[in-house]
């Protein structure tokens, strides 16, 4: 008895969290979708619009820098809960109250503060995952891809027959049910959601001093010793400090590189197709959010698949062919304004595909890597510099069209986000030529 008891601690519930983090995220890319409206009926430049779309980053950094490493210390499930409902607070706040950029930039920092409680530390939670690390992040991170692909499909939608600010109302009220699951999660066994000091108290309270089966072991999100989730030190020889603290500095700012990429894109791929569109169809913002959407929605099978594979073939193996592709569909796109349409749409279906595909590689290569009492600290540190570029990637892009107005800005701010993609790719094959690179996947690098 006491051995099932242990077992249904060490529960990570996947399912419910993925959703209670899609559901936060139905309102989160409304303003994005409508920027155009926006900054119409506002009278902001773009580089102000880029400004207001960075605040949601900046928030989500600030908030997560806090949260992650509150994780190593007490029950992930108060930070969730927390972060649920400041983002349907703040969301509903912003169409009611927001009227320039100067409210909209604060109300859009404070609900990315809110997605801070509920994305990474959700993270960390299923990175502890005793097998299949990989499939099981990236299955959160396709939530996330959804929900992201719901909010400009939903917005696109709505859009076409209601004002903006109606339309971000009703999806921040939609988003209030992630709250009652947030709390419902205290119904569930808790185990994963504890620190490591709290699970070894629980563990070591059972009989003879935890005596468990080797399965059982593999079950417990903080035990590092089963066979599929062991410590560094026992996947082989024992790796220097200074040579595993090189190669978490890499997947950081491998993972920096990506998130300027995907961030810059995702905010700035709809008001492209709007310039696409505005010449050859009427309600060209209402089409663009939707068709934003549908790329978004790509990346969602785009991650599983890619979890899968860096299970299979290795974590910087996938991610380098990824971020390639990924790379040079960014120096691409740009220049296809006025293109044909269908060329257009083939460049832009392969970029969705790849630009969010390896995210999930990052977070668990860190966490195969990283000494299990730090990896919430390890983690605010990868949040610290994803969404730093993040943050910064949408007003740069902003800035690049406002220095060279016109056609020629987009393949100009679109070729920023594939370079700093390369060199997120050149770090990939530098952790890949360490022997620390082996701890992950199982051998596979």
């Amino acid at each position: 008895m006491r051995k099932i008891r242990m077992t249904q601690r060490a529960h990570i519930p996947v399912a419910t969290m993925s959703l209670i983090q899609l559901l936060v995220l139905l309102p989160a890319y409304c303003l994005p979708a409508v920027l155009p409206l926006v900054e119409r009926e506002w009278g902001i430049s773009h580089s102000n619009a880029g400004l207001m779309v960075a605040a949601f980053q900046a928030g989500y950094i600030a908030a997560a820098l806090v949260a992650l490493p509150l994780t190593d210390r007490l029950d992930a499930r108060y930070v969730m809960a927390g972060g649920a409902v400041l983002s349907a607070i703040t969301h509903t706040l912003f169409p009611l109250l927001a009227g320039d950029a100067l409210s909209g930039t604060f109300l859009r920092a404070l609900a990315g503060a809110g997605l801070g409680g509920i994305y990474m530390p959700g993270v960390k939670i299923i990175s502890l995952a005793p097998q299949s690390r990989g499939r099981a992040v990236g299955f959160y991170v396709s939530s996330y891809l959804l929900g992201t692909s719901l909010s400009f499909a939903f917005t696109g939608a709505l859009t076409a027959f209601m004002p903006w600010k109606e339309t971000y109302l009703a999806l921040a009220g939609a988003s209030f049910p992630a709250v009652i699951l947030s709390l419902w999660l205290w119904r569930r066994p808790g185990g994963a959601f504890l620190p490591r000091d709290r699970w070894q108290e629980i563990r070591a309270a059972g009989p003879a001093g935890n005596q468990q089966t080797g399965s059982e072991q593999g079950n417990d999100p903080a035990d590092r010793s089963g066979a599929k989730t062991v410590p560094v030190e026992a996947r082989g020889p024992v790796i220097p400090a200074a040579q595993r603290n090189l190669a978490m500095a890499l997947i950081i700012l491998a993972y920096a590189a990506h998130m300027w990429e995907m961030y810059g894109l995702r905010s700035w791929l709809t008001p492209f197709l709007t310039a696409v569109f505005q010449e050859r169809y009427a309600p060209a913002t209402s089409l663009a959010a939707t068709c934003t959407a549908l790329a978004v929605m790509l990346g969602s099978p785009a991650t599983l698949a890619a979890g899968w594979l860096s299970d299979r073939y290795g974590r910087t193996a996938t991610s380098i062919v990824i971020m390639l592709i990924s790379a040079t569909c960014s120096l691409t796109i740009g220049w296809l304004l006025g293109a044909p349409l269908w060329l257009l749409l083939l460049v832009g279906v392969v970029h969705s595909l790849t630009v969010t595909a390896e995210s999930p590689m990052f977070s668990t290569g860190l966490a195969e890597i990283a000494p299990r009492e730090k990896l919430g600290r390890m983690m605010a540190w990868q949040t610290f510099a994803g969404y730093a570029l993040a943050t910064a990637a949408p007003p740069f892009f902003g800035l690049v069209l406002d220095l060279h107005p016109g056609p020629a800005g987009w393949p100009l701010a679109f070729s920023s986000l594939g370079l700093v993609a390369l060199l997120g790719m050149g770090l990939m094959i530098y952790l890949r030529r360490l022997p620390v690179s082996r701890v992950m996947a199982g051998g596979l690098r």
